[in-house]
């Protein structure tokens, strides 16, 4: 009578191993993206996963959600790999684990487009990324303002989390902004003669719309700082072409009358913001400019991505004939 109730106590064993390991380790379908939004609810989850096809047994993934007390999910977004088992799929949504979305702040777009660009990648809306970067009092804190707002950031590829606040996101640059200016970086500043790092931003934003080659970039920055020093006007064409927003003419015939604080051709000195987002490279490029005396630069009619730097208007003037030749052999207007 004993061994068969150790008989019966042992299959009974067995089976509820069995029974947990199956619960545990069965797989879901297919690999999928499930997005959970601040606030939703277990049931939530539960009917995205559906929706998704995420869960490859309702039975088992209830059993296990039981078992292992699974009562809160973490907004954000995350990825089911194929096979993944109950287990694995519940501990990633019950700690957060979640995977980060990339974000490129690319140099050529407008506030408004960054804007947009971030409402779609991420779960704020774009008035709530608007509203977060063009905060005064952060703004205030780097000597910025909604006209330069672009300067709070690098262009370059970061990783936030899909939930991220925009109030996080604008903190981290800030902060990176703050530590980027040390005391090297302003005692380079104060020999360009430029007023402030906003400045500095500023003119590495109009050198990187003209500069395709990094070995030119400290020189065009040495070019606009001589035009600067002498008062006179910076006529460089990216600042125009921002002003009325075609990034890609090539030639400014025509709109040179534009009325725009960001035309450098009616209007001296700097304009009042980047007109885009700038590297470090770029700033670096302007804090340690080259120094000489050339005031004119123009592309090369080869098209080489290099120019033609002179001190010499007459000698300029001769350069953009061969450049305005050039682009007419090709029929570019």
């Amino acid at each position: 009578m004993k061994n068969k109730i150790l008989l019966g106590l042992s299959v009974v064993f067995v089976i509820v191993v069995g029974c947990v390991i199956w619960v545990f380790s069965a797989s879901n379908s297919y690999k999928s993206e499930i997005y959970i939004k601040t606030g939703d609810s277990i049931d939530s989850l539960y009917a995205c996963l559906e929706k998704n096809k995420s869960i490859g047994n309702e039975l088992t993934f209830k059993a296990a959600k039981y078992i292992m007390k699974f009562e809160k999910v973490y907004p954000g977004k995350y990825i089911i790999s194929e096979g993944m088992n109950n287990r694995e799929v519940i501990n990633m949504f019950k700690y957060g684990r979640q995977s980060e979305v990339e974000f490129r702040f690319g140099n050529n777009i407008l506030p408004n487009e960054l804007y947009a660009a971030l409402g779609r990648k991420f779960e704020a809306d774009s008035i709530d990324f608007a509203n977060a970067i063009n905060n005064k009092t952060q703004l205030q804190v780097l000597g910025l303002d909604s006209i330069s707002v672009l300067a709070l950031f690098w262009a370059d590829t970061y990783k936030f989390s899909w939930a991220v606040k925009p109030e996080k996101m604008v903190r981290k640059f800030v902060n990176e902004q703050q530590i980027y200016w040390d005391t090297e970086k302003f005692d380079k500043l104060a020999k360009t003669g430029l007023k402030s790092s906003k400045e500095a931003y500023i003119l590495a934003s109009i050198i990187e719309k003209e500069a395709v080659k990094d070995e030119e970039l400290p020189i065009m920055a040495g070019v606009y700082i001589n035009r600067l020093m002498i008062g006179m006007p910076l006529q460089a064409d990216p600042t125009l072409k921002y002003a009325i927003g075609n990034k890609t003419m090539q030639r400014i015939t025509g709109i040179l009358d534009t009325e725009s604080p960001f035309n450098t051709y009616k209007y001296r000195g700097l304009p009042p913001g980047p007109i885009g987002i700038a590297t470090k490279k770029g700033v670096e490029a302007v804090l340690n400019f080259k120094q000489h005396d050339y005031l004119y630069f123009c592309a090369k009619e080869d098209f080489s991505n290099t120019h033609y730097f002179t001190k010499s208007y007459a000698e300029h003037l001769k350069n953009a004939k061969k450049y305005r030749a050039a682009l007419d052999s090709r029929g570019i207007k």
